[in-house]
Parts: C-alpha cells; structure tokens; sequence
C-alpha cells in the first residue's frame, strides 16, 4: 500500500460549499497572456524525484506528464484515473499491468518512449535519489519494455492499489537526466536544463524571487492558450494577499479564512474554495503520562470546543474531523461522527483519573508551528477550553526547525500539526505501534495491538473491500482510544482577478487548470 505524503505544516482553509469559479465570457477565448500566480513558497528543485513541497509538486505536474492523474478526487483504481501519456492499459496475471504510450515527445524534440518509464521506475526506487514517495513502489518488481510504446509493470503480489501506485509520479526524461548518476542528482542544479512533456515549459528560476513558465512548443493537444506563467515569490501572505487587492497578482491560493469576506467584498475579484485533503489535529505524546490513559485523551477532546474553533477561526471554512482521513478520501469512514463537545463528561473523566479541582493538577506544553496565525490562535483558545475543565495547556509556538526536531524526539507533550494526504489511505505510517519516526511518523508514539492488526490487515488485504473494511475498523479503534484530538478538515481558499478565466482547482491537481486557462487583455 502507498505511503502518504505528509507536510506537518501548511497553509490552512476551510470547509464549505464551493464558490462558482469566474465564469467565461461570451467572447471567444483569448490566446496569449501571462498570467501572474503569487505563492509563499518556492520551488526546492526541478525535478520531482528529489523534491519535497507540495507547491513544487503541483508545478512539476504542468511540465511531467504521468501515465494518468486522478481525476478531481483521489481515487484507488482505474476508473478514478483519466489517460495521460498512456492512451490504454491492460491487467495481466493478476500481477502485471501493461501501459500502451501515446505518440509524445520532449520538448527538445525526443521522442518519449517506454525507456523513458522504467527509467523513471529505477530513479523512483533508488536509495541515491531519495524519492518521498518512494513507497508507492515498494510492490513493483520490475518494469520491463515491450516495445518502444509498451510497457509492463510487474508487481509481487496482487493489491487493490496496482494502478494508482503505477501511475504516481511524473515521468522522466532518460536521454537528459540520465547523464547525471543517481548519486548526484540531489546536488545537481536541474533549472540549467529546462526539459518538459507537459503543457508549461520552465523559462528562468530566480530563487525566492521568480519562476516563469511559458509554453512547451511541443505541448500535448489541446495546447496550453496562455504565453507564459509568471510564479511571484512572496514568502509573507498578508503582503501577497495585498499585490492581489490592488491587481497586481492574478492568482492566489491560501488565502487565511479571516481574509475571506475581504476578497469576496473587492471588486473584480472572486473567493474559490475547494476540497484539500487536509487534517488538522492536536496530538498527545503517550510517552508522557497520562497521556498514555485513553480515557485521559478521550477527556481531553471532549473539553475543546472544536465547532467554535472552525465558526471563529476559520470563518466558517471548516468542518469538525472525526478521524485522520479527511470525510471525501477513499477509505474514510462516514459512520464516524466527532466526539461532542462535553466538558461536564470531561470533567467526570478526569476526576476518576484523579485530576482536576482539588486533586492532582495536570499541566501540558503544546507546541505548533510559529507563524501559523490560525494555530496559534487555535492553541490559545484550546487553553481557555481546557482550563474549564482543571487542565492547564501552555502554547508554545516554535520555529519549523526546532519544532520538527523536538516532535521527532518525542520531546513534547501535544502538537498541533496537520496531515496532507496523497495516493492512497495508508495509515500505517501514522499509528502503527513499529513506525515511530525515523521509521515512521507515529510521532505520538500510539500503541496498540488491536490498531496494528486492523493496519496489518489493509495492508495485505487483494481486494478494495478488505482494505475499506479494515480501514473502517482502525478508524474505530483511533475513534476510541483518541490518540490525537482530531480538530478539523480542511479546503483551500484562492483568489482570482477578474482577467482570469477557467481558474477551477481540484483536491488532486490544484494548477491543472492553467493548462486550458486564458486570461482576458487589460
């Protein structure tokens, strides 16, 4: 089963119904343009098999095609995926899969083949590279070439997730990166040989200032209507969010739930929200007791008032989480409801436990990422919640490296963090008893036999039932023992100008859309 990606800490959004995307004009599409896209972040590399952000990722989407991509919600088999550069696939034995190419081509005029595939296989599983998601392919044997426009993936054993595993990752250009050995390919400066499959071509990279993409001469059909991309790097987003107010951006995500009312007051300019496979939560260390008492974490969530904290902080955008998987990935259990907020049961909880007014004072630390302005705030008033009940919650928010290197040596006592889910509904990595960092991400160091044999039996589960099934009954197992305070789901709020048409980002591919976007003249 496929690992998921994780990223402890991202922008946050909320939860609603979708704002309408701008709607075209009755004039005839416009060919031409660029179209200015502001970001906090940069890219860390221009080639996917050795980056790590989420931002750079769905940029490597515009210039590597893959063998299909998802369609608008993440899915586990065939028919969740639309043709890329493979116009049809085929099962074998049970253990294989076959992906007949499309005529394409790189933009340097190469053609792209099956060689191009396994090459990319090799880079993915090897130990030099690095790849984080690397996992995704733990289960293929090999990749073979059956001809220069079919190839084969063998797999160990049959698993519902054969396809989805085949087909993550962007496919890579043998006849270029292949000249630099796996061995370097972490230090090596990709931006000096912009090459491309996909719609956008990279132009020019100025580290924390600019990224242009224009488009690849040799673009797939129905080829991109915009000239170029321009990618402002803006790392403060109270700044970027003003560049969009005055027209001086066309495009923005992460924009914070305060903001909201402010975009959507502005003339010229449209609020999109759209799901985001995101889940916030407040995690507790069971290395520290008493948080190893499942009864002492159940009272701990059932005294924060996480409804208010979605109304207050998040404006609205939010919706109250009942597990780690956010309500609309596959595999989430919808007959999971959330603990109520209850601070009398919490009370009485704790009381048994010997806590609370006139017994034992309980005093925690909770540590989140500095700068995260919702989190911080989330923290302060989970404080206040807390307090009513005996507990005593003291935020500390930390610089990201001081934080990742206090969470990973279990030097906590609670995190506020988040998870940005990707591929499939593996949660082994997450609360397996044997996936304690480094080997994991079980940083709240949870144990259970019960839980490891429900993530034991997705694991090796053939068939999509057995893996929903036995997700269902880790879910139950998390639902009960709450080993995180699950605080909230998420979607993505942008903006968009009035010049700008066709922006309709997606869970799975939130840039896609400017491969068919045009942009009105000024």
């Amino acid at each position: 089963m496929r690992r998921l990606g994780l990223l402890v800490l991202v922008l946050l959004a909320g939860c609603t119904e979708p704002s309408a995307p701008p709607a075209d004009p009755a004039q005839t599409k416009v060919r031409g343009g660029t179209l200015v896209l502001g970001s906090i972040s940069d890219v860390d590399a221009w080639n996917e098999a050795v980056s790590a952000q989420s931002f750079a990722a769905n940029l490597h989407r515009l210039l590597f095609l893959r063998l299909a991509r998802e369609k608008d919600e993440a899915g586990v088999g065939p028919d969740d995926f639309t043709p890329e550069l493979a116009e049809s696939w085929s099962a074998g034995d049970g253990n294989s899969l076959t992906f007949h190419l499309r005529q394409a081509s790189w933009s340097d005029g190469t053609p792209l083949t099956a060689e191009d595939v396994r090459f990319t296989w090799q880079a993915q599983t090897s130990p030099d590279v690095g790849w984080v998601g690397a996992d995704s392919k733990s289960r293929v044997k090999d990749v073979t070439v059956d001809d220069p426009h079919t190839v084969t993936f063998h797999f160990d054993r049959k698993t519902p997730f054969q396809f989805a595993n085949a087909v993550e990752g962007g496919i890579l250009p043998k006849h270029a990166f292949g000249k630099v050995p796996f061995a370097q390919w972490r230090t090596h400066d990709w931006s000096k040989e912009p090459i491309a499959s996909g719609p956008f071509l990279l132009q020019a990279h100025a580290p924390g200032q600019e990224i242009v993409l224009v488009r690849n001469p040799r673009a797939p059909e129905p080829a991109p209507l915009l000239d170029k991309v321009v990618i402002r790097v803006v790392p403060d987003v109270g700044n970027l969010l003003t560049q969009v107010l005055a027209g001086e951006i066309d495009y923005v995500e992460g924009i914070p739930p305060r903001e909201a009312a402010r975009v959507r007051s502005t003339p010229g300019l449209s609020l999109l929200a759209f799901p985001y496979p995101m889940v916030d939560y407040l995690g507790w260390n069971e290395a520290k007791p008493p948080l190893d008492d499942p009864e002492v974490r159940r009272a701990l969530t059932l005294a924060v008032d996480r409804q208010a904290l979605v109304d207050e902080l998040l404006a609205g955008f939010g919706k109250v989480a009942a597990g780690p998987l956010p309500s609309f990935f596959p595999g989430a259990d919808a007959s999971l409801a959330p603990l109520p907020y209850d601070p009398a049961e919490s009370k009485r909880l704790l009381a048994a436990k010997g806590y609370g007014e006139g017994k034992k004072p309980l005093a925690l630390e909770a540590v989140t990422n500095l700068g995260n302005r919702v989190r911080e705030e989330a923290l302060v008033r989970i404080q206040a919640q807390l307090a009513k009940v005996g507990v005593q919650l003291t935020p500390r928010p930390l610089e990201m490296a001081s934080l990742r290197t206090r969470v990973s040596a279990g030097d906590f006592d609670a995190t506020l963090a988040g998870w940005r889910w990707a591929g499939t509904p593996d949660l082994a990595p997450l609360f397996a008893s044997d996936a304690r960092p480094p080997k994991g991400s079980n940083v709240v160091g949870y144990r259970s036999p019960e839980a490891d044999a429900a993530l034991a039996a997705a694991g090796a589960a053939a068939d999509w039932d057995g893996v929903r099934t036995a997700l269902a009954r880790a879910q139950a197992i998390l639902h009960r023992d709450q080993p995180c305070t699950f605080l909230w789901e998420a979607q993505r709020l942008a903006a968009a100008g009035g010049r700008v048409h066709g922006a309709a980002p997606t869970a799975t591919d939130p840039l896609r859309w400017l491969a068919t976007a045009w942009i009105a003249p000024r």
